[in-house]
Order: C-alpha cells, then sequence, then structure tokens
C-alpha cells in the first residue's frame, strides 16, 4: 500500500497549494494548510514511533512550520523519510500501536497510514473543487479502511454515543466493485462479519463510497435498501 499512499500524499499536497486558506468542509476549524501541517506531523509521528517501537508523544516532535510558503518542501520531506522507514522494516515486526485488537505489527501502521492518506486527500481535493468530485480511494485501501472502522473503531463509538443517534439492529454493506462485504450487529459491533447475511438496512456502493460514507463524507451514490433511519443515527454518531 506504501506506493498509493506515496500518490495519495502527492496528491493531497497538490490540491493544498493552490489554495492554503480554503476551509476544509470535513475537517472543521481547518483550512488546507492546516491539513498539510495535520498530515506531514503523522508522517513524523508514525516514523518515530516505528523507529523506537514504543509509544511517542507528539507533542514532543519538532513542528510544522507556519508560513505555507514552507510546507511542500517539509511535508515532502516528512513523507519520504517515512516511506523509507515502513518500507524498510519488517511488516510483522513488533512496534507500538493504537489498535484496539491489539494488533501490534507495523504492518497495521502501513495500513493506517494509508487510510489517513487517502481520506484526506479526499478532503484536500473536495475543498478546492479541483475537479467536479475528488478521485475515489483506491479499491484496496478503501476496503482495508472499512474493516478497520467497523472493526477497530466502530465498537468504541457506539460505547460512548450517548447523543441519542439511536442506532440499533443491523447493517449489511455490500460493495459493488469488488467481491467484499460486511455484516455489522449495531447492538454488538464486536460480533462484525465479512459475510453476506440478511439486515435491516443494506447500503450498496463501491468500496470507496461506502468508506466515505462510514466517515461521514456523505457520498451520493450509496443504494440504501431498508430502514433509512440508520442513515440519520450514524451522522450523529460519527460527527
Amino acid at each position: 500500500m506504501l506506493h498509493i499512499t506515496r500518490t495519495d500524499a502527492g496528491l493531497l499536497l497538490s490540491a493544498a497549494e493552490t489554495a492554503w486558506n480554503q476551509p476544509v468542509p470535513h475537517c472543521p476549524e481547518w483550512d488546507l494548510a492546516q491539513l498539510v501541517r495535520h498530515t506531514g506531523g503523522i508522517f513524523t509521528w508514525v516514523a518515530a514511533v516505528v523507529t523506537a517501537k514504543e509509544q511517542v508523544s507528539r507533542r514532543t516532535l519538532p513542528p510544522a512550520p507556519q508560513e505555507p510558503a514552507d510546507l511542500p518542501m517539509w511535508y515532502s520531506q516528512q513523507l519520504e523519510e517515512t516511506l523509507n522507514i515502513l518500507s524498510t522494516t519488517d511488516p510483522a515486526a513488533r512496534t507500538w500501536t493504537f489498535s484496539s485488537l491489539d494488533d501490534r505489527r507495523t504492518d497495521w501502521w502501513i495500513r493506517r497510514l494509508a487510510v489517513e492518506v487517502a481520506i484526506h486527500r479526499w478532503d484536500a481535493q473536495h475543498a478546492n473543487g479541483v475537479a467536479e468530485a475528488p478521485n475515489p480511494i483506491e479499491g484496496e485501501v478503501a476496503a482495508a479502511g472499512v474493516h478497520e472502522f467497523l472493526t477497530e473503531f466502530l465498537p468504541g463509538l457506539l460505547a460512548r454515543a450517548s447523543d441519542g443517534s439511536g442506532l440499533t439492529g443491523t447493517l449489511h454493506l455490500h460493495a459493488t466493485d469488488g467481491p467484499t462485504e460486511w455484516f455489522v450487529d449495531l447492538d454488538h459491533p464486536d460480533r462484525t462479519t465479512p459475510e453476506h447475511r440478511r439486515a435491516d438496512t443494506v447500503l450498496r456502493g463501491t468500496r470507496s463510497d461506502l468508506l466515505l460514507w462510514l466517515t461521514n463524507r456523505q457520498p451520493a451514490s450509496l443504494d440504501v435498501i431498508g430502514n433509512p433511519s440508520t442513515l440519520t443515527g450514524w451522522s450523529l454518531l460519527n460527527r
């Protein structure tokens, strides 16, 4: 996935360079310059963690430049250093992660970084309006992101939910661009399985659109079958 991360990272920067002050709708209080600072800071942090093989506080790392003119070189340097470290480290090597499933492999960071950069590349292109629609997220990365969200993040989000989102019942996500499906019991999210099963609500779309929906990017091309209230509840849960 590292080559996809490199491509997405470059596209993110290209979108941001032409409009540093443009607000990013899906990252409240950020403009494109801050999105580049954030993503470059993630590169720095991942490199530090994988090198140290233990938790590293982001507060101890050098800050991003404040002047937009200095961001492209800094960002590119952080990207290259991180990709070099990840590409020369055994993916099975143990390191610290924040995995809720206790996955402590370096490979976890390779996947996490690919998903993070892909989503923020979409954010940058969407904010800039460089095209009628941002490039879709690459299918392999999107599938990994959906699996990660459902297994790593969703149980915690539901456990912390106290805003009356009302999410209950079952959900089936069906990818139309690959043999990938997920069944989610919203009352028991730890039982998520990659299979086809009848559910209260069915969402059909590309792997990219499914991931964008999960992360509240609201793609317009999803087909919804069954109970539509899940869509409203989801936006309350994952905001």
